[in-house]
């Protein structure tokens, strides 16, 4: 069975990228399009469920933002990942504290645009490398340079597709049954170059390398998934107070100093939300 998702976006040959990219991987996958918001709330309001939702930044009646935000509020268990030509570090991060699990910058050769929707219809996490920077504890990188100027330090390909390296990919499930597990990996030293041999990256730590208890791994799980604590909360028949308590062990886990580094971090990391029990 394939998957369905949910496209809103506003620009054809954008549609017709991911029908062709999700056939490749699971030829009887559905596509529900939107070309507006208008008609995208109108396909919100049915019971459908999809695997997860594309969503352009610049629809031609509703603010990026604005967007987003109502998209989260109308369907908060939907994975959501942006596709925009806006590639600027504070845009992607916005993004990401808004809930969106990943960031597809359309401005991206139409090789990296396929396979990072590859990635995310695998059950990764896709991020642009400018969405990191030097205030992001662990994930250093100066965000003047474009990916093909710094080298793109640090990266080993592990998945089928051998992509050029534009972004930062990590699992975040897989529902791609013989899907790649491991996306990219970034383990290695920053400082180091590229491995081009066949050297096995480490693999990603488990919740209880990380000190996670259980319940705390469920927290991070739903973390990943975009959702806000008072959902975790309802997820998880957990008080508000136990969830905060929960959210900070994950970020001190992490290194990070909240949730948007904390998404960062853990597609870093390679972390499986699977795994995460």
């Amino acid at each position: 069975m394939g998957m369905r998702v949910l496209i809103i976006d506003d620009h054809p040959l954008v549609l017709d990228a991911v029908r062709m990219t999700l056939s490749s991987i699971e030829p009887d996958s559905e596509i529900d399009a939107a070309f507006s918001f208008a008609d995208a709330r109108r396909l919100l309001a049915t019971d459908t469920n999809w695997d997860f939702a594309l969503l352009d930044l610049s629809l031609p009646d509703i603010e990026g933002f604005e967007g987003l935000a109502a998209l989260r509020e109308l369907r908060p268990d939907t994975p959501t990942i942006v596709l925009s030509a806006q590639t600027d570090r504070d845009t992607i991060l916005r993004c990401i504290d808004l809930g969106a699990l990943g960031y597809i910058p359309k401005t991206y050769p139409t090789e990296v645009l396929q396979h990072a929707l590859r990635l995310v219809a695998s059950g990764h996490v896709y991020l642009p490398f400018e969405a990191l920077g030097r205030d992001t504890p662990g994930l250093a990188q100066s965000t003047s340079q474009t990916p093909a100027q710094a080298g793109d330090p640090g990266l080993l390909a592990t998945d089928p597709w051998r992509p050029p390296a534009h972004g930062l990919a990590g699992t975040v499930g897989s529902r791609v049954p013989g899907a790649s597990s491991r996306g990219i990996s970034t383990h290695e030293r920053q400082d180091e170059p590229p491995s081009h041999g066949a050297k096995e990256p480490p693999p990603a730590p488990t919740p209880q390398q990380l000190g996670l208890t259980g319940r705390q791994a469920d927290v991070l799980r739903l973390i990943l998934r975009g959702l806000p604590n008072k959902l975790i909360c309802r997820q998880l028949d957990l008080a508000e107070g136990t969830v905060k308590v929960h959210v900070s062990a994950v970020l001190r886990a992490l290194g990070v100093r909240n949730r948007t580094q904390a998404v960062i971090a853990a597609s870093r990391l390679g972390l499986n939300v699977n795994e995460l029990h």
